[in-house]
């Protein structure tokens, strides 16, 4: 059973240590910023009112032009295998998950009234699970990432969208539930190879020619959503997405939900979850 909102864990937790203030962060509150020192005694910062129980606060890893953390209060008890918070959440994402998309919206029109030449179009929700995902701390949480550089992953390699580049190359439908469909995107990144744009941002060059993951794989909800409408509440198809993921690569792996710019209206395209993993993920390296 997950602790009370802001309970520590027997050992300690970084992030709970934010979200109960002894910690300090920047703290993101409706799409604002305030800078929590817990020296001077000021109290953490949920994301609002009516999400008391969600924080959300600059990662000190300042990768992109956004590099937020959205965590929930508790903490659970669950140890063991290392990602299990990570699943727990994405079983029910709820009020964690609609946070980062509305958060990455917020943050994305600040950057874009500050600087409309430099800011992102849009932004990219994902979350690591174990050691071969870079997952870095049990507690469970979303990272949610804006820049530049990330604008061309509202498009695959080969300059369709996502899903009908997918869909439409005639990859084989890998796995199916009651909720969603998974669908094999590998042939559309071998298919781009040759103009494929990734960043490996934990050394700080562009490196055209990386690896390919081994597993890469396209989730959509039977039940059509858009991508906004689908991140109000991901339900059962965030369960789903872990669940095969912890079945077709255990030793850990990332999922990914683009909100890309530039779309033909405000609903981001249609809802997706992508899915790599089968070897060991690059630090935020960016396939897709």
């Amino acid at each position: 059973m997950p602790n009370k909102p802001g309970q520590r864990p027997s050992r300690f937790c970084v992030f709970c240590g934010i979200a109960d203030g002894s910690e300090s962060a920047l703290f993101f509150r409706d799409g604002e910023r305030r800078f929590i020192d817990s020296r001077r005694g000021d109290p953490s910062v949920p994301w609002s009112d009516s999400r008391p129980d969600v924080f959300v606060f600059e990662n000190q890893f300042l990768f992109f032009d956004l590099t937020s953390l959205v965590i929930p209060g508790w903490h659970s008890d669950c140890v063991t295998p290392f990602h299990c918070q990570q699943y727990e959440l994405w079983t029910d994402l709820g009020e964690v998950g609609a946070t980062a998309r509305d958060h990455g919206e917020q943050a994305v029109a600040w950057l874009q009234d500050r600087n409309p030449d430099r800011a992102p179009l849009g932004f990219r929700v994902f979350c690591n699970f174990g050691a071969m995902g870079e997952q870095s701390q049990p507690h469970a949480h979303l990272q949610v990432h804006a820049a530049r550089e990330l604008d061309r992953s509202r498009l695959a390699p080969t300059g369709e969208p996502w899903l009908d580049a997918v869909t439409g190359d005639g990859s084989t439908v890998v796995h199916e539930t009651d909720t969603t469909v998974f669908y094999d995107a590998l042939p559309t990144l071998e298919a781009g190879r040759s103009n494929l744009w990734q960043v490996t941002v934990s050394v700080g060059f562009s490196s055209p020619h990386r690896s390919l993951p081994q597993m890469a794989l396209l989730a959509v909800p039977k039940e059509p959503a858009s991508q906004w409408a689908m991140w109000q509440d991901v339900g059962q198809v965030g369960a789903d997405v872990a669940a095969y993921g912890q079945e077709a690569s255990p030793g850990g792996f990332r999922v990914m939900s683009n909100f890309p710019g530039q779309q033909a209206d405000e609903e981001y395209g249609p809802g997706h979850v992508l899915l790599i993993g089968g070897s060991h993920l690059g630090l935020y390296a960016d396939y897709f």
